[in-house]
């Protein structure tokens, strides 16, 4: 039985004598992918989309829809490329507006890519001028270890007018998947427009997972656990719980009014089949840093956030946490240094499509750099307010 252990120690006497390196068992990192590099630097990408007027009728008629777009990105062309309309009550725009848009490369062509995208999102940013917010936040959650989508900027034109400035959202495609889970199968769901897991979301997709809804339908039982203890530890069982308690605090530090943990709305989850842990997702982060003031433990809106918040140990990993995340994480200068960095790159074409917003520019990015210091200055104010634990 230990004739194996004899054989390693005497093969790694052979490489010791040979003067050859030793054999490295850690993983090999992962590679860059075309996605990975069209994110890696700051660029406006300038598109321009025919639609033909059947398909301009059609998407009038169901706007949620999917028509046929042409995309074009200076000499490649992407043939029959899915595209609904997209966003809520605050940003939604018609056709012939500035309507943010939904495309799906291969709805229509079998395995199209668009810098191997599948799927992905031109955002109009209506309600975000700066058109950074939905960039620096998704990139405090990622580096807090929260799955979010990554962002670039475009300008567009649609049947020969000129849009203005978008920004290029990642979608939530079986490769999103795939880099953030390591795995593309499982149940997919999103959240829809103010509701609570208790609700009927949507079910994007959903692969070799449970099925009924059976790991929705958990979540909510442990939610409603009376039990204090019990409660605490059937939620730890069905979430990432460490993801769920930094997406939380990464909500509260970026004053997300908007979001699950406070209104039930922006968000998807994923649902880990082998894992058989849930994640939440945040999504639509253009309304960010609106109240430098918001409080840390506000009254919580989803049944999940108050839930576990209502327990003593939840509460106590969440303080933990965001400490944590403030230390290590949430650092202001960097942020705004990031802020710099993408004004220089985005001013300039905001000025070729709408010299207006581009001159009232600085002024939107100097409310996102304000609020990144001030929210910094409120937070550790409200932390030190804190009672101390006993």
């Amino acid at each position: 039985m230990k004739r194996p252990l004899l054989l390693l120690g005497l093969f790694a006497l052979v490489l010791a004598a040979a003067n050859l390196p030793a054999v490295d068992t850690a993983p090999a990192p992962r590679l860059i992918t075309e996605r990975d590099d069209f994110f890696r630097k700051p660029k406006v990408h300038d598109l321009v989309l025919t639609v033909d007027k059947k398909e301009v009728d059609a998407i009038n008629r169901e706007p949620r829809q999917y028509a046929k777009v042409l995309l074009k990105e200076g000499n490649t062309e992407y043939a029959n490329v899915g595209f609904h309309l997209k966003g809520a009550a605050g940003s939604y725009r018609n056709f012939d507006d500035k309507p943010g848009l939904t495309l799906n490369m291969d709805k229509f062509t079998d395995a199209q890519r668009y810098n191997g995208m599948d799927k992905w999102h031109l955002a109009n940013s209506a309600q975000d001028p700066s058109y950074l917010s939905e960039l620096i936040c998704g990139e405090i959650f990622r580096a807090a270890g929260v799955p979010a989508s990554r962002v670039s900027h475009a300008t567009v034109t649609i049947n020969g007018r000129k849009r203005g400035l978008y920004y290029i959202k990642e979608g939530y495609d079986k490769q999103f998947l795939q880099n953030h889970f390591g795995n593309s199968n499982g149940n997919f769901y999103d959240g829809g427009f103010l509701r609570d897991i208790d609700q009927q979301l949507d079910l994007v997709s959903s692969k070799n997972d449970v099925a009924d809804r059976a790991d929705l339908k958990a979540l909510v039982a442990a939610t409603r656990e009376g039990n204090e203890k019990k409660r605490f530890e059937k939620l730890e069982k069905l979430l990432d719980l460490d993801k769920f308690i930094s997406y939380v605090v990464v909500e509260m530090i970026t004053s997300d009014w908007d979001g699950y943990p406070s209104k039930c709305n922006n968000y998807r989850i994923y649902h880990h089949p082998k894992t058989n842990k849930i994640t939440f997702i945040p999504s639509g982060m253009d309304q960010m840093f609106g109240d430098t003031n918001w409080p840390i433990m506000p009254d919580w809106g989803g049944s999940v956030a108050r839930a576990l918040m209502q327990t003593k140990e939840g509460k106590k990993r969440y303080l933990a946490r965001l400490r944590e995340i403030m230390a290590k994480v949430y650092k202001p200068d960097e942020l705004i240094a990031r802020l710099d960095e993408m004004e220089a790159v985005v001013h300039p074409a905001l000025k070729t499509v709408d010299p207006g917003a581009a001159n009232d520019y600085k002024n939107q990015v100097n409310r996102l750099r304000f609020a990144i210091k001030e929210r910094a200055k409120n937070i550790n104010e409200q932390i030190k307010r804190l009672p101390v634990e006993k």
